[in-house]
């Protein structure tokens, strides 16, 4: 049902539209997490209904774009690549969007004990990002080129699952989406603490914690955004027998290339900064 709250075309048309559906798929992932069990994978398992709410309005959107790259008025040279590509972009950001607000209005207005073990993987990971970031280790042990090798590493993988399922790229990006909104739920709750109103606290935590990841984050997801769009595009590509046109695969080389650049720019950008 989930998947049939917005349709391809429309979502393309109002890419907007998507942060809803995400905010919806979003809150019933993160409900039934809480409902089925708050092991120690419970973050990984909101994650994962996420992903299969969200993954068939994905490969439709996928395979939209892969159909129009291969009109010839829509394919002409004078038509940009941004112009071409630029509707999938915008979905997986507003799509991106959407899990961040769900996720940290969630893990602020519902009990700490609670949210903490449906969100327990998010957990783990960003006190282990803060333990290594307030020893100094972080900025021993990972420097640029640490960092290159892991943003590529998970580049890799983003495009290698956008291939193998279409929409795989979905689960990383719901993934970091995740960890962003239970940062934001936690420094609120740090605010209100110390007496601030909840919601006070979420509308200061909020651009606090997007401004601390936008510098190297925005090239960094950006980077998984355009690998995942060109790993789904090429699958379907070869489903369509299309790999044979110019213009497709054109589109496909730079927009790798481009991936390649957002990671490393993102990753000279976080160690510049430790």
């Amino acid at each position: 049902m989930l998947e049939s709250l917005l349709e391809a075309e429309r979502a393309e048309k109002s890419p907007w539209k998507v942060i809803f559906v995400a905010i919806a798929i979003g809150a019933v992932a993160i409900a039934l997490a809480a409902i089925i069990g708050q092991g120690s994978e419970s973050g990984h398992l909101v994650v994962a209904f996420a992903c299969i709410a969200a993954a068939p309005l994905m490969v439709q959107v996928i395979h939209i774009e892969e159909r129009e790259d291969t009109k010839p008025w829509f394919s002409k040279s004078e038509i940009g690549l941004l112009m071409r590509h630029g509707d999938m972009f915008a979905v997986y950001t507003f799509y991106f969007i959407g899990i961040i607000i769900v996720t940290s209005l969630f893990f602020t207005i519902f009990p700490a004990n609670v949210m903490g073990q449906v969100f327990a993987n998010q957990v783990k990971e960003l006190g282990a990002i803060n333990s290594l970031r307030m020893t100094g280790h972080i900025a021993s042990a990972c420097g640029f080129m640490c960092l290159v090798e892991n943003n590529l590493g998970v580049l890799g993988l983003v495009m290698l699952f956008s291939f193998m399922f279409g929409a795989g790229a979905v689960y990383i990006i719901t993934w970091n989406a995740s960890i962003v909104g239970v940062l934001i739920g936690t420094i609120a709750r740090q605010q209100a603490a110390m007496g601030s109103s909840l919601a006070m606290s979420y509308l200061i935590a909020l651009p606090y914690s997007l401004v601390s990841i936008f510098p190297h984050g925005v090239f960094e997801i950006g980077g998984y955004f355009l690998g995942g769009l060109t790993s789904g595009m090429l699958g379907a590509a070869m489903l369509r027998s299309d790999y044979k046109n110019k213009t497709v695969m054109k589109d496909l080389t730079i927009i790798t290339l481009l991936s390649v650049i957002f990671v490393i720019i993102g990753a000279a950008i976080e160690s510049s900064s430790l």
